[in-house]
């Protein structure tokens, strides 16, 4: 998409005025903690998408861009604080330039506003994950399922996958919820219409064998067919009124208190009355064992907070959960209740009876009560109403089972109410008193009444059914959705894990060569599993060190990163994210980037002086394009060295006469390089077990490892017949010597002035040659064309060649075998080296 060729940063954040030019390429930034790198990277961010990550997110309470954004001393000057970007746009051919205040942080000023440039700055606004933290780095490698997946899917633009996910399973439990709750309203009239029709079981040849003989007594067409708009009464007369049924059928209410009288024997029976006792003592037992009865109100709570979860938030302290994070952490909790859960289920699976019981005695009650108000006079049921609310309460109880005590007690209690025989007698005598109809008009009675009840169980059965077909639907529509989701996810995260192992086996290739890696989605998650040296597939953060996590970090991000944009990822900004990627595997990282990412224009910043190195030295960072932090000040900003390589810093520090920082510099930097060029040429250092070696030891194994090279490449020119070369070998080989012998690293015994330990107490004047001598020492190592470091080829087995990155300071190092005059010399390697 884009590229930055300059930004200026004013007044923003900790930067009071800062420029730098990385003229579209590679970029760094340096400095120890505190002295302001960061900066850029807000800066970058805030001008390109108008937002700050590090302002926004969990933990940042009340913090904003528009009251944080601008520096502490101009905060109330937000339009004096503002970002702008000299940009260059690849795919246009364009250039481009945006300024962005922290007053209009929505509206920056575009130009020239050409409606493709716009378009592409309005792509790159949506993508603000080209900035990577190296929090946001471990949030990729050492996050649990759910929180991977929501920032992997957040980084490929997936994130309304999860979020329609979510919606339809909430809708999905609110119709399983509707249609319990349907199911269970159907249950409650099916009772008094079979109590109406006088039969045991509802099918429609028994409905049709109790209706036709009263059509019959009345003269009417017998029923043939039960549709679901048959009436029972069709063609009956009502009797004078309104249309309604006005007075209570006698034949049913008595059919009603028959039927309830029998389910209250049932609550009163020997063996319902033992099953109760029974289940009274088990219920005081768990209630006296403290941690049993903890557990089940522990379990119990969890279960209904389960069953309550809307798919947004704890429906206990309104804590926002993501659905699977909620129910993997719940029912994480409710494993170990396991024991307490069985002993549950249990006693809840034997009270199952006893609730039925309880349920059709209140079934039973409620169609009794329905006729009082229809008595002439009208009856008063409060004796009944009473009942029916004391069963009700003790359903409720035995239901919710806690607390265990009460229900106990309200199993031992039974349910013998005195107050239902003497409603009961009420209604009795009620009914007594009503005149015997005759057989048409019972007939009529039991038409109408049979009618009322089926038109409330099929206005039931209607809505349960409904509700029945929406959760069913619901469930499936969701279970697709997320079969569907999850196997796209699948491919897409196979290409990702395929790219992601290739990246990390190439940073890691020479102990991890057969790496695999597998990324499993499933419904909000997101499992990853990394080979471990051949042992099995384990979570990152099982076994591999920090370094290699933060390895793999950035190999995940550079494998999404090129999956989502393509040719279109032409810009990262790493902020400190390479910094614990382990010393043995930096040069690694560098080549990777360059190799793989060739396009892409990387800004990173470290507090690592040493990673710096290796940047220039492997030629991630070329020539002047960084900028070096040395401290800062909130009155002053960042101070920066912008584009000093090592030795121009050295002379500053001359400069000044600040022999000790120089002294101090140079040998750090020796060491650095001194390592660097033993590995790279090969060389032979005395092994030590603490790892510390001597600098001279390191300078000495660089220099013979190269002296040797123009040995063999001296040799082999020969056996070659290369006079020309030879020639050209000895001189190399001369300068190299004369460079060596200038600096005295070996000799430092016989000349103080270049003993390490001693360049702190040196004048000036007498410093400079030293720094000099190692100057000239120094630029031996690199090709006078590319200016890139030599190094030897293969890096393990017989030596080739040494080679540098154009091959213009390449050497073959091998020697014509038998010695044919007419035999040609091996082809060159090719034109780029691999360390």
């Amino acid at each position: 998409m884009i590229r930055i060729d300059k930004i200026r940063i004013h007044r923003f954040r900790g930067i009071i005025d800062l420029e730098l030019e990385p003229k579209g390429a590679n970029f760094a930034a340096c400095g120890p903690n505190g002295t302001g790198k960061s900066g850029i990277v807000d800066a970058i961010e805030f001008g390109l998408t108008g937002k700050l990550s590090r302002l926004s997110g969990y933990g940042t309470g009340d913090l904003s861009v528009a009251k944080h954004g601008p520096h502490v001393d101009f905060r109330g000057k937000p339009d004096e604080a503002f970002v702008e970007i000299d940009l260059v746009i690849p795919s246009l051919g364009k250039a481009a330039k945006i300024v962005r205040t922290v007053k209009a942080a929505a509206a920056p000023t575009i130009t020239p506003a050409d409606p493709d440039i716009l378009t592409i700055l309005e792509e790159v606004a949506l993508h603000p994950e080209f900035v990577l933290s190296r929090r946001e780095l471990i949030d990729y490698i050492i996050a649990k399922p759910g929180d991977r997946a929501e920032e992997v899917q957040a980084l490929l633009r997936l994130g309304q996958v999860d979020k329609l996910r979510e919606l339809l399973n909430k809708i999905a439990n609110a119709c399983k919820k509707e249609a319990t709750t349907a199911a269970a309203t159907e249950k409650d009239v099916v009772a008094p219409l079979l109590t109406a029709l006088g039969i045991e079981t509802l099918s429609k040849a028994l409905v049709l064998a109790a209706v036709n003989p009263k059509r019959e007594i009345l003269g009417l067409q017998p029923l043939t067919e039960l549709a679901a708009d048959t009436s029972l009464a069709e063609g009956v007369e009502k009797g004078p009124g309104d249309g309604v049924l006005m007075r209570v059928p006698k034949v049913q209410a008595g059919a009603d208190v028959k039927a309830l009288k029998s389910a209250l024997a049932v609550l009163t029976n020997p063996a319902f009355k033992d099953l109760c006792a029974t289940l009274s003592t088990v219920a005081s037992t768990l209630a006296a064992d403290p941690a049993s009865a903890e557990g089940v109100k522990r379990e119990t709570l969890l279960n209904a907070a389960l069953n309550l979860y809307d798919s947004e938030q704890c429906p206990v302290c309104d804590t926002p959960f993501a659905p699977d994070e909620f129910v993997a952490h719940l029912k994480e909790k409710l494993e170990h209740l396991s024991d307490v859960a069985a002993r549950r289920q249990d006693i809840e699976k034997k009270l199952e009876p006893v609730l039925e019981a309880i349920q059709a005695a209140g079934t039973a009650l409620a169609a009794v009560i329905a006729h009082g108000p229809n008595f002439e006079p009208k009856q008063e049921m409060g004796a009944l109403v009473g009942a029916k609310q004391t069963l009700l309460g003790r359903f409720q109880q035995i239901k919710k089972l806690l607390p265990l005590e009460d229900t106990a007690a309200v199993l031992a209690a039974g349910f013998e109410l005195s107050e239902i025989q003497s409603g009961i007698s009420v209604v009795d005598a009620a009914i007594a008193a009503l005149p015997e109809p005759d057989t048409q008009v019972a007939a009529r009675d039991f038409l109408l009444l049979a009618q009322e009840r089926l038109e409330r169980y099929r206005e039931a059965r209607q809505k349960h059914v409904a509700a029945q077909k929406r959760a069913e639907l619901s469930a499936q529509v969701y279970k697709v959705y997320g079969d569907t989701t999850t196997a796209a996810l699948e491919g897409i995260y196979t290409q990702v894990q395929d790219t992601f192992a290739e990246l990390y086996r190439e940073i890691n290739r020479e102990d991890e060569g057969s790496f695999t890696a597998k990324l499993t989605p499933s419904i909000g998650k997101l499992g990853f599993d990394v080979d471990f040296y051949g042992r099995g597939p384990f979570p990152p953060g099982a076994y591999h060190s920090e370094g290699h996590q933060d390895g793999m970090g950035v190999c995940l991000y550079l494998a999404l990163m090129n999956h989502l944009l393509g040719n279109s990822f032409t810009l990262a900004v790493f902020d400190d994210v390479l910094m614990s990627v382990d010393t043995g595997h930096r040069r690694e990282v560098c080549a990777l980037l360059q190799k793989h990412f060739p396009e892409t224009q990387f800004i990173l910043t470290t507090h690592d002086d040493v990673w710096l190195q290796h940047m220039r030295t492997e030629g991630l960072i070329k020539g002047k394009g960084f900028a070096h932090f040395k401290n800062w000040s909130v009155e002053t900003g960042p101070k920066v060295w912008s584009g000093a390589d090592i030795w121009e810093e050295i002379d500053g520090h001359l400069a000044l006469d600040e022999v000790a920082v120089a002294g101090g510099k140079l040998r750090r930097y020796l060491e650095y390089f001194a390592g660097e060029m033993c590995d790279r040429l090969r060389g032979t250092v005395q092994y030590r077990a603490d790892g510390r070696f001597e600098l001279s030891d390191l300078l000495n194994g660089a220099a013979s490892a190269t002296m040797d090279a123009f040995k063999a490449a001296n040799k082999s020119a020969n056996s070659w017949g290369k006079a020309e070369l030879v020639e050209h070998i000895g001189a190399r080989k001369a300068a190299f010597a004369a460079a060596r012998e200038e600096t005295k690293f070996d000799q430092w015994q016989v000349n103080a002035a270049v003993h390490y330990n001693a360049w702190a107490n040196l004048k000036k004047e007498d410093f400079q040659p030293v720094v000099a001598a190692f100057r000239k020492f120094t630029e031996q190592f690199y090709c006078d064309n590319c200016k890139e470091p030599l190094a030897i080829l293969p890096k393990f087995h017989d030596k080739q060649a040494l080679k540098c990155a154009c091959d213009k300071s390449s050497l073959n190092l091998v020697a014509k075998a038998g010695g044919g005059a007419n035999e040609s010399q091996p082809k060159a390697e090719a034109a780029t080296f691999t360390p």
